[in-house]
């Protein structure tokens, strides 16, 4: 039989009484309290672990919590329950402070590769399990959110337009028909002179943007540039991302039907939340391949992003492109 003096709560008020507790191997555990006492078999008693210099508390079926003080009376009460004890690993881990320390840095670094390379991992996946004909759901209603929120109406010649759309269309001709793509214009407002590209193979392009084009090699240069995000599925990506609940449902079930609740979120993602810099990196590489595969020297492209980055408001997506010196040195040559 193990006795000792426990502090005592009814479970009805906070107010705290001196106890003495009876443990009998055989019969269970006695609560002895003013005078009265109440019984209670092993197994209807809740025993909390010891936390590092914590107390054991009991918690009794009633409501009723008695607190242990000594801590070595409280050990015998934990082995005979099964329970955690002082000197076994966890209790190590839990009560000393340098690998509470090393499980804290253990557990950011871990956060660390997952958000840094094992949800982009799994987004990137989970985006080419989409067909392209399910792109369709964030097509025409971002246009139009867009429309009605951010661009107006284009006032470039239908000349200009119907000269870049030629060209636009011999840009892509050779690609794989699985995408249907398209030249949109608008007149930019507060976005300034910039390109949009939507997962559908729309592209948008700002008024503002093509008159800073002196070359139509440029204007090719920036086309490359956005249906190399429309490629790589950029803005799917990004997206998915963002949900690490959906991305999880859908790598591990297959089950796509669960991204048409995210295009919602698409049209702010696109004019917000830019691409990150390995997006861009992606799309400067296929612009730099597609450039070369049709004769048109890459210095173009830095030509034109040397105009951009020099006016006081550079383009958006400039914010989180690479080092302007990074890409000097890829489209110079």
């Amino acid at each position: 039989m193990i006795e000792c003096n426990v502090d005592y709560y009814d479970g009805v008020t906070s107010k705290k009484k001196r106890a003495r507790l009876i443990f009998d191997r055989i019969g269970g555990i006695i609560v002895v309290v003013d005078r009265s006492q109440k019984t209670y078999s092993i197994q209807s008693i809740v025993v909390s672990p010891l936390l590092g210099k914590g107390v054991c508390r009991l918690q009794m079926p009633d409501g009723i919590v008695c607190e242990i003080l000594d801590k070595n009376i409280s050990t015998d009460f934990l082995k005979t329950l099964g329970a955690q004890v002082p000197g076994t690993f966890i209790e190590k881990l839990e009560s000393k402070t340098r690998y509470v320390i090393m499980a804290a840095i253990a557990t950011v670094f871990l956060v660390w590769i997952a958000i840094g390379y094992g949800i982009p991992l799994l987004a990137k996946q989970v985006a080419f399990m989409l067909p392209v004909t399910s792109h369709s759901i964030f097509g025409d209603d971002i246009l139009v959110v867009f429309d009605s929120t951010i661009f107006s109406p284009s006032e470039l010649s239908e000349s200009a337009k119907n000269e870049m759309t030629t060209l636009f269309l011999e840009l892509t001709e050779a690609i794989s028909t699985e995408y249907v793509f398209n030249l949109e214009f608008r007149r930019g407002g507060d976005t300034g002179p910039n390109a949009f590209a939507l997962p559908t193979g729309t592209i948008i392009v700002t008024d503002e943007l093509s008159q800073l084009i002196s070359h139509p090699h440029e204007l090719e240069a920036i086309l490359a540039h956005e249906v190399g995000h429309v490629i790589y599925r950029h803005s799917l990506r990004r997206l998915i991302q963002g949900s690490t609940i959906a991305l999880l449902i859908m790598a591990i079930t297959g089950d796509v039907s669960t991204v048409s609740a995210l295009a919602s979120s698409l049209p702010t993602l696109i004019t917000e939340t830019y691409y990150s810099r390995e997006f861009e990196r992606e799309a400067d590489r296929y612009c730099y391949e597609q450039l070369v595969a049709d004769g048109i020297p890459p210095i173009h492209f830095a030509n034109i992003l040397g105009r951009i980055s020099g006016l006081e408001q550079p383009l958006g997506f400039l914010s989180t492109h690479p080092s302007a010196q990074e890409r000097k040195r890829l489209f110079s040559h």
